[in-house]
């Protein structure tokens, strides 16, 4: 599932590549130009049918990608599998979609066999004054089901995205070792740590912010006001603690929302978070660096 912030845009996409590190090893490993599109949000180009698109790279997704009905019929070889799957958004609409499966899609010389897709619904939704025309301009969807068996590391700062069939550190050149998370049906989790309490927040990289569900911050925490209008009768407020995640310290404002209470983790890890971090992930053996 996929959710947004605060002046928050989500949108769906998918991949393409460039460049390969050496011929030796370019089936192996392949990086991939990340373009930032009008609301900060990470997209990839992926070629489909021979058309280039350029699509949102969406880790709050579970699935492997998110298409138009009109562009999965014209895939060969693709076999709907006659399930349907539903989710929610952030403000807890719900949306019902196909599934099919794609037997082989390719990025340069990289091959993604077997993608577990869904029918791309207009679920996205922002908090606070949206742009105009923000949910109307829904894009493909790639999510972290499509490297399932790959690692993969974010670069926000050199625009990149490193994608490797080897498991272990791709890119790291630090004493970090990687660490645990979880993945359940919304999203990749995390342990986040502040000086008075710990929280399970979910890596969404189609979030413009990060965001946390108001009802669980630790009432001990401080808070500071904001003058964001969120909406009627929704206050204002920004968590601001220094926090540490996976050895690291992290310091940001994080909006408090009252998000559905069907999402039952403690936020989410947006855009602020990719900035900072260069972020690597092991989907193989579900451990990050």
């Amino acid at each position: 599932m996929t959710f947004w912030k605060f002046v928050l845009l989500f949108f769906s996409g998918l991949l393409f590549s460039t460049n390969v590190f050496s011929h030796e090893n370019k089936c192996n490993s392949i990086e991939v130009p990340i373009a930032f599109d009008q609301y900060g949000l990470p997209t990839i180009e992926l070629i489909i049918n021979g058309q280039s698109n350029f699509v949102l790279l969406d880790l709050g997704s579970t699935a492997g990608i998110h298409l138009p009905i009109s562009d999965v019929t014209s895939i060969s070889g693709v076999k709907f599998t006659g399930e349907t799957s539903k989710s929610t958004n952030i403000s807890g609409e719900i949306f019902s979609a196909k599934e099919f499966i794609i037997p082989m899609l390719a990025i340069e010389c990289m091959t993604f066999e077997n993608i577990t897709g869904y029918e791309l619904n207009p679920w996205a939704t922002s908090i606070g004054d949206k742009p105009e025309g923000m949910e109307d301009n829904q894009q493909i969807v790639v999510g972290q089901g499509f490297f399932a068996d790959k690692t993969i590391v974010i670069n926000y700062a050199n625009k990149k995205l490193i994608i490797s069939n080897k498991t272990g550190t791709v890119a790291s050149k630090n004493n970090h070792k990687f660490k645990p998370y979880v993945l359940s049906d919304e999203g990749i989790t995390i342990q986040m740590s502040s000086p008075i309490a710990n929280y399970q927040m979910v890596l969404d990289t189609g979030a413009t912010s990060s965001i946390f569900s108001v009802n669980k911050v630790n009432v001990k925490e401080p808070l500071t006001d904001c003058a964001f209008n969120l909406g009627p009768d929704v206050k204002c407020e920004l968590f601001t603690s220094k926090v540490n995640i996976a050895g690291y310290n992290f310091v940001t404002n994080i909006l408090l929302y009252p998000i559905d209470p069907r999402f039952t983790k403690d936020g989410l890890l947006g855009s602020d978070f990719f900035n900072k971090f260069i972020v690597e992930l092991d989907f193989s053996k579900k451990k990050l660096h």
